[in-house]
């Protein structure tokens, strides 16, 4: 009875971004209804409309107009997926907050789950997409991706790009995002401290329309990863990474030229030697790297505050 109770007061968000998916949206929002009338979370559903032209607008200012729990964002333009869930972060008033995409291929009957996980003491919760109904290509990117992620960054999660995430609100208040950085929430939450768990969920093959994704966006991937990485590991030690690379670069240069010396010495001519301007240049470069970094280091300290959101809790005696 008062697990019941407790539940009763909490609050639950399902944000959910909407880029020309008019033929999903209406069996989305039915699936949706039923889930969340079995579990006893006061609740809201917030669609945010990023720019579509099919006519995903009507419907939801439809929906909208038939439930007071929707509450629908329709943004200028398309400015892609992560702005639309930062946005839809900051209206959502739930203390849980539940992101999922608009195409069913994700299902709401998998929220329960990864609320249950929640309430184990979990921050974040992953879906995972153990048997995806995806093409092959897809698939064999994906694995690949999802591997090299978890490699570079630690977390060990098997599927990053998942849509169906559940979070406490305090994540979704403390993580920044811009450009395509919502496939690595994960990441940046776990950086931060926070608990980050996954749990399996089940995948269905898109019943309507098309995906919005072509293969620019695995190079995309490659480059927001690089970023990731350097917000996460090098943001408080960026000589780290630009000294280390300074470094090897600058040996590499040096070895390169003492070879050339050897030869000098042994009565060869270098001076016409693409070698040699290839070794002075590495060297050059490389101690423009650790000058990056010892500069990086003085913004850093420069702009160091205290930051009392890495603090747990304090418990004192009264």
């Amino acid at each position: 009875m008062e697990n019941s109770q407790i539940k009763e007061k909490s609050d639950l968000s399902i944000v959910i971004p909407v880029f020309n998916e008019k033929e999903s949206l209406r069996e989305l929002y039915n699936r949706l209804t039923r889930v969340l009338e079995q579990i006893s979370y006061r609740s809201e559903i917030i669609f945010v409309d990023d720019g579509s032209k099919d006519g995903s607008s009507d419907l939801l200012k439809e929906i909208s107009g038939e439930d007071s729990k929707v509450k629908v964002i329709q943004l200028r333009r398309n400015f892609g997926k992560t702005i639309a869930l930062s946005i839809g972060f900051k209206e959502a008033q739930g203390e849980k907050i539940v992101t999922m995409d608009a195409d069913l291929q994700d299902l709401p009957e998998e929220i329960p789950n990864l609320l249950a996980q929640l309430d184990k003491g979990y921050d974040l919760v992953s879906g995972w997409k153990h048997k995806r109904k995806d093409p092959l290509t897809k698939r064999i990117y994906s694995w690949f991706f999802n591997r090299m992620v978890s490699f570079f960054t630690g977390v060990k999660i098997h599927d990053f790009n998942c849509g169906l995430k559940a979070y406490q609100k305090k994540v979704t208040e403390e993580i920044e995002m811009y450009g395509e950085l919502h496939r690595f929430i994960p990441v940046m939450a776990s950086w931060k401290g926070f608990q980050v768990g996954e749990v399996k969920v089940e995948h269905h093959p898109r019943q309507y329309g098309s995906s919005k994704y072509g293969v620019e966006r695995y190079l995309r991937g490659l480059f927001d990863l690089l970023t990731v990485i350097l917000l996460t590991k090098y943001t408080q030690k960026p000589l780290h990474f630009f000294g280390l690379s300074g470094v090897m670069l600058l040996f590499v240069g040096f070895l390169i030229d003492f070879y050339l010396v050897i030869l000098w010495y042994s009565g060869q001519w270098i001076s016409n030697r693409p070698l040699l301007l290839f070794g002075t240049l590495l060297i050059i470069v490389g101690i423009q790297f650790i000058f990056f970094g010892l500069l990086g280091e003085l913004i850093v300290f420069s702009s160091r505050k205290e930051e009392n959101t890495k603090i747990r809790e304090k418990i004192t005696l009264s």
